[in-house]
């Protein structure tokens, strides 16, 4: 098995070195990541410019692709720009903070799944829900990563072509997932508690500072905000399809 891995908070994130020791264990790992964060970026990618990559050795991961553009940029450079061996999986992560329901429409980590499942390779991106009084043990988390991923990418939780899933893990101490469930579980559709707080104000402009507290976003007893926030593993796997089931598209078939 080989993968490509990439990320949304840049090469240097500790997620990123916790994601590579991961599926070390499981196969060979190429490495194509942002030179500097991308989170809450969305699917932005790069098609006007030149796209520099820096091609560096760095511990752990030996020969890594730095590239100076967006996650999704960096899986499309890894898919089909660069020159690696084709790989078999695309994983983005670890994520420092959860990827739960509407997220999925902001997340780099989740864009960059989707951008492989785009361009027909099984993907998977992985976060880990932050609070501040339970701090992320990478080590724990990568072995409990590396469990998940095998069991995900292979036999009944398999995806056909043009899906991909998104996994959360709970923050839980010393990241010990052991009692932890993996649920299958759908993606929340409500949306956060958006608030904002004015941090500067004059005659001219006002700096409004996002205030939310993600803990008071909606969900429901069974989607994956409800399971995460609960203490539970989940995964969601993800359709690339958004066309909404109108009546008028009853007799148009998809392409």
């Amino acid at each position: 098995m080989r993968f490509l891995i990439t990320n949304d908070d840049g090469f240097d994130a500790p997620g990123l070195a916790a994601l590579y020791a991961s599926l070390s264990a499981l196969g060979e790992v190429d490495v194509v990541a942002p030179a500097v964060c991308h989170s809450a970026k969305g699917h932005a990618v790069n098609t006007r410019d030149g796209i520099r990559v820096d091609h560096r050795i760095l511990e752990p991961f030996g020969r890594i692709h730095v590239a100076h553009g967006s996650p999704a940029d960096c899986v499309r450079l890894g898919l089909c720009g660069l020159d690696l061996d084709g790989p078999d999986f695309v994983v983005a992560g670890i994520n420092p903070g959860a990827n739960l329901g509407v997220d999925l429409y902001y997340s780099g980590t989740v864009a960059a799944a989707r951008e492989a499942a785009i361009l027909g390779v099984p993907a998977l991106a992985v976060s880990r829900y932050t609070r501040p009084e339970v701090g992320i043990h990478w080590e724990n988390l990568s072995g409990h990563v590396s469990r998940i991923v095998a069991a995900l990418i292979s036999g009944e939780y398999r995806l056909p072509g043009g899906q991909f899933w998104n996994v959360n893990f709970p923050a839980v101490p010393d990241d010990d997932h052991q009692s932890a469930e993996l649920i299958v579980a759908p993606m929340g559709l409500l949306s956060h508690d958006i608030e904002f707080k004015t941090t500067e104000s004059s005659a001219n402009s006002t700096i409004l500072q996002y205030s939310s507290d993600f803990r008071r976003r909606g969900k429901s007893g069974f989607c994956d905000v409800s399971h995460v926030l609960g203490g539970q593993i989940t995964a969601t796997p993800v359709d690339l399809c958004n066309t909404a089931g109108h009546a008028m598209l009853q007799s148009v078939e998809a392409v």
